[in-house]
């Protein structure tokens, strides 16, 4: 053990215990117990998925559409020399069309299954830190009626960020090879 001295040359005690420890260790265990949302709006409700598959947000751009796709597949578009299929995700779901030319509409692009997708959205809203102890997971009647795409609802203080699965939402569109081009 190095012995410590003080200015004047004496020992000074040795302490085993370090004030600065315990609130680094807190800090560690917080971060462990956040998860990171990319949250985004559909039909006046918000939703999140997690940032870690979000690739980027953009503004809608011109979507050039595929002939006999799925109605709530809007077309494709070039992002950056990648052809990429761009989803309606309020059609998809059941809520109604995305209006693309609405100034607040994006196109967030994920990235599932090594697959780009882009989901054209009401509005992009911000990326936050929830904390795991927040989210629940969806009611039983809710997630019965054809919602398995749902993974859990967030509560925040003044409001309900619902959490999407998106593998599952994108089941069908990643199954058929959708978006492949590279």
């Amino acid at each position: 053990m190095v012995e410590r001295r003080t200015p004047e040359g004496e020992a000074a005690p040795a302490h085993s215990i370090s004030i600065f420890g315990a609130p680094v260790r807190e800090e560690r265990k917080a971060a462990e117990a956040t998860e990171h949302l990319a949250t985004f709006l559909l039909a006046g409700e918000e939703y999140g998925v997690d940032v870690r598959l979000v690739q980027e947000i953009i503004r809608v751009s011109e979507i050039t559409p595929v002939p006999r796709a799925p109605d709530f597949i809007k077309g494709v578009i070039n992002l950056r020399g990648r052809i990429i299929p761009v989803v309606d995700l309020k059609r998809k779901l059941g809520l109604g069309q995305v209006d693309g030319a609405a100034r607040p509409s994006r196109i967030v692009v994920v990235k599932v299954r090594e697959r780009l997708v882009g989901l054209l959205v009401d509005g992009a809203s911000q990326v936050l830190k929830v904390p795991v102890a927040s989210i629940e997971a969806a009611p039983e009647e809710v997630v019965e009626i054809d919602a398995n795409y749902l993974r859990g609802v967030a509560k925040l203080q003044d409001r309900l960020i619902i959490l999407m699965d998106l593998p599952k939402v994108l089941a069908l569109e990643l199954r058929e090879g959708v978006g492949t081009a590279e």
